[in-house]
């Protein structure tokens, strides 16, 4: 069965650097190499949705839209010195905004109208280096703020309702075509975010950094309202340079924080634990034999950075 998207982390993720426990048992010790394929695929799926859960949020790059009243109102306010509006919203990082739309709240249906481009700012964009690298912890933030009279008093407390379409996360995605050594491009399963980023290319020894010039999705997604569109899902990824290394299809190509990799294949060690039987177990040693508390506090450590903050 073919699943849509990349898990944070892969079985060949998992078996290249394990998080202190033998594949092998999993789901038990004279499982077949299909059997443990298909359920190291299963596990990892489950542990990506474990951590998108605790952090009540999706980690990886997303298009999210958020429809509310202001001023006055939760989450959408306006300076009355200043007149410009401030809107917070769900999901963080917020990495770039796609279209603020307008619409007074008395009107139904709406009448919806663009704010129009450069119009806004990210309030605390997520930090870049100078040298292209990817982001190694959790930065940024989940404020936009609009120029002057978009977001007025004129109509009284809730008078527009505000409907905002932004990205927010970090770029991942895999491998949908495998790739040469000298490859400039990219096919993969989602481009979502990945324009001007730079993420770990994940193939054991083969592992190497990437730049993205462009991303091109094969079919951008319609925003709602009268917006356009926005280049996510399946589609290609331009590169600053040529590619050091082969790779094959499924690769993931990831500008996550390492340390929630690690998370992910902590927290597929918890859920493999908990699903090989007896036997497997009396196999175990060190702190796998102790059970998963240990790796589950780990995991929560390391993603309480991360969670949603409003």
């Amino acid at each position: 069965m073919t699943m849509p998207g990349t898990p944070y982390v892969t079985p060949a993720m998992l078996t290249s650097a394990p998080a202190g426990i033998s594949w092998a048992v999993v789901p038990t010790l004279t499982a077949s190499a299909q059997t443990q394929t298909a359920q190291l695929a299963q596990v990892c799926w489950q542990a990506t949705s474990a951590v998108d859960r605790y952090c009540l949020q999706p980690l990886r790059a997303t298009v999210n839209t958020e429809t509310g009243s202001g001023p006055g109102l939760p989450r959408i306010a306006s300076d009355r010195a200043t007149r410009k509006g401030t809107i917070v919203t769900r999901r963080w990082p917020v990495t770039s905004v796609a279209a603020i739309q307008t619409s007074p709240a008395s009107a139904y249906p709406e009448q919806w109208t663009l704010v129009p481009s450069g119009q806004w700012r990210v309030r605390t964009p997520p930090i870049l280096s100078a040298a292209p690298t990817p982001s190694t912890g959790p930065t940024g933030g989940n404020v936009i703020d609009v120029a002057p009279g978009y977001i007025t008093w004129g109509r009284g407390k809730g008078g527009w309702d505000v409907m905002t379409s932004y990205l927010s996360g970090w770029p991942h995605a895999g491998l949908s075509a495998a790739v040469s050594a000298g490859a400039e491009s990219l096919t993969v399963d989602d481009v979502t975010g990945w324009t001007g980023s730079v993420g770990f290319l994940y193939d054991g020894i083969s592992t190497e950094l990437v730049e993205v010039t462009a991303a091109a999705a094969t079919v951008p997604v319609q925003l709602p309202g009268v917006a356009g569109t926005v280049q996510a899902g399946p589609g290609t990824l331009t590169l600053a340079g040529p590619l050091g290394f082969q790779h094959s299809a499924g690769a993931v190509l990831s500008a996550l924080p390492p340390d929630v990799i690690r998370a992910a294949a902590l927290q597929a060690s918890v859920m493999a634990l908990e699903t090989i039987d007896a036997i497997a177990t009396q196999s175990l040693s060190g702190r796998m034999a102790g059970g998963t508390g240990v790796l589950a506090e780990e995991v929560e450590m390391i993603l309480d950075n991360y969670r949603r903050v409003a």
